[in-house]
């Protein structure tokens, strides 16, 4: 007799626990957003046009992090028009290197600083960059102009570089 009600109670225990466990149970949202914040960067020429600059298309473009050969970013992308580079985010600089071609190399380096974001419950956080300063080399960059300092995982162009024309012109 006692068996089968330890039997009932073990049942009946089961059963509730179970319906316990599906009320409890919510349905996992996807995350839909991007969380990657990647510098964006378009080529231009000097000449302006309606009062921007001229985009250009490089015919190939190789492109490593300063210091990371081994690691290309772009390994001779042909009729680049923009890109999109990595940051560090945990460091405050990050240093890129260009290949060109006619064995045309410039560095350009970057400063900003790093702000952990909360972007949701189903995407968590995200790392958004602040541009406080840009340097490079003068080989075939001429010079930049920063459109938006702030590198959030938005799809905006960040950094116009501007090149010098190109020389088979």
């Amino acid at each position: 007799m006692k068996t089968i009600a330890k039997l009932r109670f073990i049942k009946i225990l089961a059963l509730l626990t179970g319906l316990c466990g599906l009320v409890s149970c919510q349905d996992d949202e996807l995350c839909e957003e991007s969380t990657a914040s990647r510098l964006r960067m378009g080529f231009y020429l000097p000449v302006v046009t309606s009062g921007n600059p001229t985009p250009y298309t490089v015919d190939s473009l190789t492109v490593y992090g300063v210091g990371r050969p081994d690691s290309l970013i772009y390994d001779n992308r042909k009729n680049v028009r923009s890109i999109e580079v990595p940051l560090n985010p945990t460091a405050n600089r990050t240093g890129f290197v260009f290949f060109f071609p006619e064995n045309i190399t410039d560095t350009l380096w970057v400063d900003y600083q790093t702000e952990l974001n909360f972007i949701s419950a189903e995407c968590g956080f995200a790392m958004f960059f602040d541009i406080e300063q840009v340097g490079h080399t003068n080989n075939r960059i001429s010079f930049f102009q920063i459109n938006q300092n702030l590198v959030t995982n938005s799809l905006e162009e960040h950094i116009k570089i501007l090149l010098y024309p190109d020389p088979d012109l």
